[in-house]
């Protein structure tokens, strides 16, 4: 082609036509700028393809992730709603002597107690794109400022699960060493929703009987009237409370999200 066009100049300037060798000049490099220019677009039209599959493939993904946070969710929010419900029970106990407690009973809402949940967040897809600076290339930005704050708020939930453990750990574990542990086994652990993991714990306790000549049921009599004992419960329920609205937040976010998304990649 570059053969061509110069024949052609050759030809016009060895006929001594100096007018339309330059007409034919400035057409030429119209000509050639037009290539560079529709060039350049195909390029560009290329690359906001390719940035447009990019963004839809992040976001399918994310279905996925926001799909397994719910399940995580709804796992915390039936561990939270159980943990209500012990304490509940216990400070409806605590509050009124004359219904009496037992030993098994006292176990199977205290022991529940003892555990925590871990936070979690399946983030793996959005952490991949934020570092490599895929987002740069978004074209939903409203969208994507959106999906910031959902993850960024995940650390509210880890705060909150942090100070529970501590709270453990400095309330409720050194408060219920005073009170004797003879009736916990397997039936004592039937509110323990994550005792899956952990059931040959309690059957081991189970096979090797208390031989010691302790009056519980007086040790627990006792210990229920320890105001120490009802400050560790209301505040467990403030904690436990907090969570649940926390979740309830969260779980609103994902459901909004998620609706937002696939509009976005049906569109």
């Amino acid at each position: 082609m570059i053969s061509f066009f110069r024949k052609i100049r050759q030809k016009l300037l060895q006929q001594n036509r100096i007018t339309r060798y330059l007409t034919y000049a400035v057409g030429e490099i119209i000509l050639v700028t037009l290539g560079i220019l529709i060039a350049l677009q195909m390029n560009s039209w290329k690359e906001e393809r390719q940035h447009h599959l990019s963004e839809q493939t992040f976001y399918k993904t994310i279905l996925d992730d926001l799909g397994n946070d719910q399940k995580k969710l709804e796992q915390l929010t039936k561990f939270y709603n159980s943990r209500i419900e012990n304490l509940r029970w216990l400070l409806t106990h605590v509050r009124n002597p004359n219904l009496g407690v037992t030993g098994v009973e006292f176990g199977t809402h205290t022991e529940p107690l003892y555990y925590n949940e871990s936070a979690i967040s399946f983030d793996a897809t959005y952490e991949a794109a934020k570092s490599g600076g895929a987002f740069e290339n978004f074209s939903n930005k409203e969208l994507l400022k959106k999906l910031v704050e959902y993850y960024s708020n995940f650390k509210q939930i880890e705060d909150v699960m942090t100070s529970t453990v501590r709270f453990l750990e400095s309330s409720f574990e050194p408060l219920m060493a005073s009170v004797p542990n003879d009736f916990l086994n397997s039936k004592t652990s039937e509110h323990v929703i994550t005792s899956e993991g952990n059931k040959g714990f309690y059957s081991f306790l189970d096979s090797i009987p208390d031989q010691r000549k302790i009056d519980t049921q007086r040790e627990l009599d006792a210990f229920l009237q320890k105001t120490e004992f009802e400050s560790y419960l209301i505040g467990d329920l403030g904690r436990s409370f907090n969570m649940s609205n926390v979740l309830k937040v969260r779980s609103a976010q994902i459901k909004s999200l998620q609706e937002e998304i696939k509009s976005f990649i049906h569109d």
